[in-house]
């Protein structure tokens, strides 16, 4: 054998020797007690400190429950928490560090746990992060409705910032007062086989934000809350390179989300794929960047979905592009693919540009639509409080149909199937009160009296520079409506 392949074999060895006798911290060795209302602040920081100090191992939480404010970890340094463990968030806003405020409301600057311009950590072990968010909450006024938040709160619960090489894996995280996990301006950050459980009323409880990072892996992992799953977002920098795989989300806004209106910079080259998303208002929604900035390049495929939430709305697919406020100029979305997605739904896939905008090169392949009853997005969609609802498209937004589609370059629509509702709605898709994004105090009573709802065709289009649509074996939902409405079309309609 080569010289080459021997001294490899003696790094890898003395690099495993040298892990393994590096010592290990427990926090019960610093002072902490896991009884749930001592604070260990000080003891568990310490404990990470030490083993940052003897230059990097691992500090162990062992089973209890273990109160704390804002802890930082160190290079080098693994947090596990063992299966039993709960890291328990303080309730007294006093005991979370003002750190770095990010522009976004909800990053509040005060974070139960950091990872902030750090190398190679690990957070791991099989434990729990409860952050006992609804002590910085309002208290419920209504079963339907959104729960307000408190100021100060602390939010994200786990901020990561600035770091490189960042491994959470095998861990809960549950009950944060805002946001839950957030990866910010970071670089090659693996997430693997965790779980986020929520209260869906939490306010802006979102389960994973990607923001301005790069290298981004997450998989096999269960995500439920009340706002968005999984979203990317462009405010502090550039988002490349982002995959998600194999994971299970429900979230009463959008489960998996690309880009929101304050987005200043770039997201592109990311991949969804694997995934069932259920009980969810959104399904895969990608949204238009700031004036000069790009989204592109985004492929969603072997997606499963349903869309039975106490929201009204609905949309499995939602991709707009609009001017943000107060600017002429609007960004650039385009090279958008979603193949093999099926959903059961009552809403509409939507995909709008502003008038004077277009969306570039979308492609829908083997898009699979079953309905149980048909919303009318006529009773709705006219004055919605959220602006993330095609606000600056006003006849797509009501326009009734599967498929909604208006100003697009390059449109290809291929293998799409579409099943009517063949009867009343069934009984567990009766939700008689629905509340609506964007707004604490608009509900909604929905009837289910109608066999199937309004008439709706397959595909409604307007402002379809080029591309192809194929059209075989659609129909609308009645003799009376028509199976396409597609007017002043450059695309080809294939038979």
């Amino acid at each position: 054998m080569n010289k080459t392949f021997w001294k490899t074999c003696c790094l890898l060895a003395a690099i495993r020797l040298t892990a393994a006798t590096i010592p290990g911290h427990t926090v019960m060795d610093f002072g902490a007690v896991g009884d749930g209302k001592t604070l260990n602040t000080p003891a568990i920081q310490k404990a990470i400190d030490a083993a940052a100090a003897d230059g990097g191992g691992t500090v162990v939480l062992p089973p209890g429950r273990f109160l704390t404010g804002t802890l930082f970890l160190r290079s080098h340094v693994t947090l596990e928490l063992q299966s039993g463990a709960t890291l328990l968030g303080s309730r007294d806003i006093k005991d979370y560090l003002p750190v770095e405020k990010g522009e976004n409301n909800d990053h509040s600057g005060r974070y139960l746990l950091v990872a902030m311009n750090v190398d190679n950590v690990t957070i791991c072990g099989g434990g729990l992060i409860d952050g006992q968010g609804d002590a910085f909450w309002e208290p419920a006024s209504d079963a339907h409705k959104w729960i307000k938040t408190k100021a100060p709160r602390p939010s994200p619960m786990v901020e990561v910032s600035g770091s490189r090489d960042v491994y959470i894996r095998d861990i809960r995280l549950t009950n944060p007062a805002g946001w839950t996990l957030n990866l910010k301006m970071s670089e090659r950050v693996f997430v693997h086989n965790i779980s986020i459980k929520n209260n869906p009323l939490a306010p802006n409880s979102d389960g994973i934000d990607i923001s301005g990072s790069r290298d981004v892996v997450i998989s096999d992992s269960r995500v439920d809350t009340g706002d968005d799953g999984i979203v990317l977002n462009s405010v502090d920098a550039d988002v490349e390179r982002v995959t998600v795989s194999n994971c299970v989300v429900r979230s009463q806004c959008a489960a998996l989300k690309v880009g929101w209106p304050g987005n200043k910079h770039n997201i592109r080259q990311v991949v969804f794929s694997n995934c069932i998303l259920f009980g969810s208002n959104r399904g895969v929604a990608v949204y238009n960047p700031g004036p000069g900035a790009v989204v592109e390049d985004i492929a969603a495929t072997n997606i499963i979905f349903d869309s039975n939430v106490p929201v009204v709305l609905s949309r499995p697919i939602h991709i707009d592009l609009r001017r943000v406020s107060g600017s002429q100029e609007a960004g650039k979305l385009r090279n958008v693919s979603i193949s093999n997605f099926t959903a059961e739904t009552q809403g509409r896939v939507l995909m709008t540009a502003e008038e004077g905008t277009l969306l570039e090169n979308i492609t829908l392949r083997d898009i699979h639509l079953t309905y149980p009853y048909i919303e009318d997005p006529r009773q709705l969609a006219a004055n919605p409080a959220s602006d993330q609802c095609s606000n600056h498209s006003p006849q797509a937004r009501v326009a009734t149909a599967a498929i909604v589609a208006e100003n697009i370059e390059n449109l290809i629509i291929e293998g799409l199937t579409v099943t009517w509702p063949q009867g009343p709605a069934p009984q567990n898709w009766r939700i008689p009160v629905k509340r609506e994004n964007g707004t604490f105090e608009r509900l909604h009573k929905i009837t289910y009296d109608t066999p199937a709802g309004p008439d709706f065709s397959a595909i409604w289009a307007r402002g379809i520079r080029s591309g192809s649509i194929r059209i075989t074996n659609l129909r609308g939902t009645s003799p009376n409506s028509k199976a396409v409405d597609i007017v002043g079309c450059g695309a080809k309609i294939l038979e």
